[in-house]
């Protein structure tokens, strides 16, 4: 049970880095989405389990925020493996 939620402390930790860093390097750069897919797929799945938290936590407003966010990475990431 200990290792479980170390583990869980460790990749909120490793996620909340990378979406700051991420989110730090479009104000700075003023880019968007144009960013490697992997990159993309990951903030996804960052903002899909912000969203579920939120719900979970009875969060409801910023759960569709995150829920929204996750949508326009969701349709980045298919615009982009169709024009590929």
């Amino acid at each position: 049970m200990y290792a479980s939620t170390l583990l869980r402390k460790i990749a909120l930790t490793a996620l909340t880095l990378l979406v700051i860093t991420v989110l730090y390097s479009f104000i700075l750069n003023k880019g968007s989405f144009d960013r490697p897919i992997w990159l993309q797929v990951v903030m996804t799945i960052c903002f899909l389990m912000l969203s579920i938290n939120n719900f979970k936590l009875k969060k409801y407003l910023m759960g569709w925020i995150f829920a929204g966010i996750t949508l326009i990475f969701g349709i980045s990431i298919f615009w982009i493996v169709t024009a590929m």
